[in-house]
């Protein structure tokens, strides 16, 4: 029952007792105690819609919050990445940054200087290289986790002659809210999870270091 068939029957049944009030000439004291029940049920009706407002409210603000990190993950204008990543995965892409500086050190020391180190590319969050544009298609808010549904896109390019289509991959992030929503990892249709391509770059870069 939505929150305007609430009113609607509460309004009916108030109406209802004035009716056999006045013609059934109900005592005073018999008046007063309908009228104390009729306030008791009013009562709770209004907090049932204070409730659903206020789930409906959270959900939203839920929502807004997490559209937000999900574009600042995109666009590349995180202030703090501790406040856009889970400590997990905050801790893996920290790991991986560490491995990929040594493996740069150890290539620049070595006796072919030019070849190139391993490194986390950016579009590991993506899932497809040099995307043009992201849409948050869905959001799943269930109490300290969440899913968004986001699609990626390529623009169709031309190079040499040669014409390569436009591309679209989608991809769910998954969220925890943890003093706010973060990032804990993004499961990627054809590849691993983020997660799980963190883990390998920085066991296979650590047997060459």
């Amino acid at each position: 029952m939505n929150e305007n068939s609430w009113l609607t029957e509460v309004i009916k049944w108030f109406y209802q007792i004035l009716f056999e009030c006045y013609f059934t000439g109900i005592k005073l004291d018999r008046y007063v105690e309908i009228k104390i029940h009729f306030m008791k049920k009013l009562f709770f009706c209004l907090s049932i819609l204070f409730i659903f407002s206020s789930c409906s409210r959270n959900s939203t603000s839920a929502e807004t919050e997490i559209s937000s990190k999900i574009n600042t993950l995109y666009t590349g204008t995180e202030s703090s990445s501790k406040d856009l990543f889970s400590t997990d995965l905050q801790n893996l892409l920290d790991e991986a940054h560490k491995v990929a500086d040594a493996d740069a050190e150890r290539v620049k020391k070595s006796s072919q200087p030019t070849d190139k180190p391993a490194m986390v590319e950016s579009f590991i969050f993506t899932g497809i290289p040099d995307a043009t544009t992201q849409k948050v298609k869905k959001i799943t808010v269930t109490e300290n986790t969440a899913e968004a549904s986001v699609e990626m896109k390529t623009n169709e390019e031309k190079i040499e002659g040669k014409t390569y289509p436009a591309t679209v991959a989608e991809s769910t992030i998954k969220l925890i809210n943890d003093k706010g929503w973060k990032i804990d990892n993004i499961i990627f249709t054809e590849q691993p999870t983020l997660q799980d391509q963190l883990k390998d770059f920085i066991s296979e870069t650590k047997k060459g270091l």
